[in-house]
């Protein structure tokens, strides 16, 4: 093609036919500037279908992750359920005729008492969007918002176990190593500690510690910051179950 131009160039410039060459020229430059903008027009296509490739495989892979962290997270809720139910039950047991109650049952509440709750949110894949700014190409506002927010969410979840944890270690287990027989404890309900067996040291009441106010304080306090807990768990599955609503709807 430019050999043909050339030629034509030549033989009207040759032929002083100015105004010929000058529409020839014209429309050379027209064909170079429609060729550009078909290749544009195709790298641009091209450059959109392996944004939106890459857009599907992120939803896919975050929605298989949500649907793995909303299971694992309702049976946490359970058990958080569990040992609150625990925790109320113990504190209903206090007062001066603690004798009176049955000493196995206070060693099983204590068992499941010293327990702390820690959820493992499964990140990979919503920590690869976020660094690699995937997650702006997901169509929808309301799902890239909830996205964003996931991590600010598992900060609090992660502040309220830790305040969890510190009470438990720092308060909880000092005061429990002077006042009861955590042998005897283990040796009833752990399942890994069971072959331990029966202390040789003088039996011990563990059900003394219902008539003491500061541990009574410290079974309250427990059950406040599980209760803190729990509406923390609520809040992020009810963001889950949007989030996996919406990705569903984009996947469709």
């Amino acid at each position: 093609m430019p050999k043909i131009f050339r030629k034509i160039r030549r033989r009207l410039a040759q032929d002083n036919k100015l105004g010929k060459y000058i529409r020839y020229a014209m429309g050379e430059i027209a064909l170079v500037v429609i060729g550009i903008l078909i290749a544009l027009s195709i790298n641009n296509w091209n450059n959109s279908r392996i944004t939106s490739n890459k857009s599907i495989s992120l939803a896919e892979r975050l929605l298989a992750e949500v649907i793995k962290n909303k299971k694992e997270l309702r049976s946490h809720i359970d058990k958080v359920k569990k040992l609150q139910y625990e925790t109320r039950s113990l504190l209903s047991l206090f007062g001066p005729n603690y004798k009176e109650m049955d000493g196995q049952l206070v060693d099983s509440l204590l068992f499941g008492f010293i327990n702390t709750p820690l959820f493992e949110f499964n990140e990979s894949t919503l920590r690869e969007g976020l660094n690699t700014g995937q997650i702006s190409t997901l169509a929808s506002d309301s799902l890239r918002a909830l996205l964003y927010d996931i991590p600010q969410i598992m900060i609090r979840i992660r502040n309220y176990e830790e305040e969890l944890t510190r009470d438990i270690e720092y308060n909880l287990m000092p005061f429990l190593y002077e006042q009861i027989s955590l042998r005897q404890v283990d040796e009833r309900f752990s399942s890994e500690l069971k072959h331990v067996g029966k202390s040789g040291l003088k039996a011990f009441d563990n059900r003394a510690i219902l008539g003491m106010r500061k541990f009574e304080n410290m079974v309250d306090n427990k059950l406040f910051l599980l209760e803190t807990l729990q509406y923390g768990y609520a809040e992020t599955l009810q963001t889950l179950l949007a989030i996996e609503h919406l990705l569903e709807d984009a996947l469709e």
